[in-house]
């Protein structure tokens, strides 16, 4: 390590620590995801499809697996200048040893080579993803020390995880929200009749929903998109007293999105028994294909798997009745 990594390295564990970690999180958008002035933010940006923000829309969860963002990684966070400023900075709200010790890692700093001035290269830091982007709580632990190291250009720093377009998908993944199912039945749920199939569609068709996290600063630039395109629609009765008790059906595109119809296909739910004065919990689930590429296209090709996910939308409160036939 060179005298003046040692620096930044010690300077990180012990004075520069105050903001390069504790509330250090990353932020939507510029990074503003924190409130202290001299916290390392990130510059990551976010972006998602409308049909991501739509109301209801939740995060989704992965099939068969857990998926969770990186905890943590290192990115490029400052030019020389930029640094110089934000260490001044700090330094004008530091008081008494630790003060001393700051003003000394920094006249080092000046001292040595100004801060890279006039050099190639960035200085990157550390930063969390936890509970940034309104991401999902994320029980992985961060196992990068906090610090901020001289990178020259085009060498990703030894030893630490460095931000990749694959990071970035796991990123923009957990960033996901999709529409919650609201499945539309026939007839309504209000007016189910026992031994009649209850067919199911969705007032308007479900649309693709994409993401794209993407890093560009001082000519960095790397990115990631996802593409999560519905594929299967799981609908459950809500009681055994139903055969089938549930049925998955396969979305087919349209010219105006993706669309289920179930009113042509051999399984629809019959329900055997009236509610009796109540109600069953009819449940519908979507499984969203999810795709990655390594750009701003989330449609480029090839496209990279990553696991499948689901949403699941509110119980519909479905009353069943019997219809009374008098034989003669």
């Amino acid at each position: 390590m060179t005298p003046d990594r040692r620096a930044v390295a010690a300077l990180a564990t012990g004075v520069l620590l105050v903001c390069a970690s504790g509330p250090a999180y990353a932020g939507q958008g510029n990074g503003n995801g924190s409130s202290t002035p001299n916290s390392i933010e990130s510059h990551v940006t976010i972006t998602s499809s409308d049909t991501g923000s739509a109301a209801g829309a939740q995060h989704l969860m992965s099939v068969g697996s857990d998926w969770t963002p990186p905890p943590c990684w290192y990115e490029p966070a400052y030019t020389p200048d930029e640094f110089d400023t934000a260490f001044q900075q700090l330094l004008a709200s530091l008081t008494g040893g630790m003060g001393e010790e700051a003003k000394a890692q920094y006249d080092k700093l000046k001292a040595d080579q100004d801060f890279h001035r006039g050099q190639e290269g960035l200085w990157w830091a550390m930063v969390k993803s936890k509970k940034a982007w309104d991401l999902p709580n994320n029980s992985a632990t961060c196992e990068q020390p906090p610090g901020i190291v001289w990178v020259p250009k085009n060498s990703p720093p030894p030893g630490m995880v460095a931000v990749t377009p694959e990071m970035l998908s796991k990123l923009a993944y957990a960033s996901t929200k999709l529409p919650p199912p609201a499945v539309k039945l026939s007839p309504d749920a209000g007016s189910q009749t026992v031994n009649l199939p209850t067919y199911v569609t969705f007032n308007s068709p479900l649309q693709p929903v994409t993401v794209t996290a993407a890093l560009n600063f001082e000519g960095l630039s790397i990115a990631a998109s996802t593409l999560a395109v519905p594929v299967s629609l799981r609908v459950d009765a809500g009681t055994n007293d139903a055969d089938p008790s549930s049925c998955t059906y396969q979305f087919a595109k349209t010219s105006s999105g993706y669309q289920v119809d179930s009113s042509g296909s051999s399984c629809n739910i019959d329900y055997r028994r009236s509610s009796r004065g109540g109600t069953y919990p009819l449940t519908a689930a979507v499984t969203w294909r999810v795709t990655w590429t390594p750009s701003t296209n989330p449609y480029a090709q090839p496209a990279n798997p990553l696991p499948d996910g689901i949403t699941g939308g509110v119980p519909q409160d479905v009353t069943v009745r019997e219809i009374q036939t008098i034989v003669r």
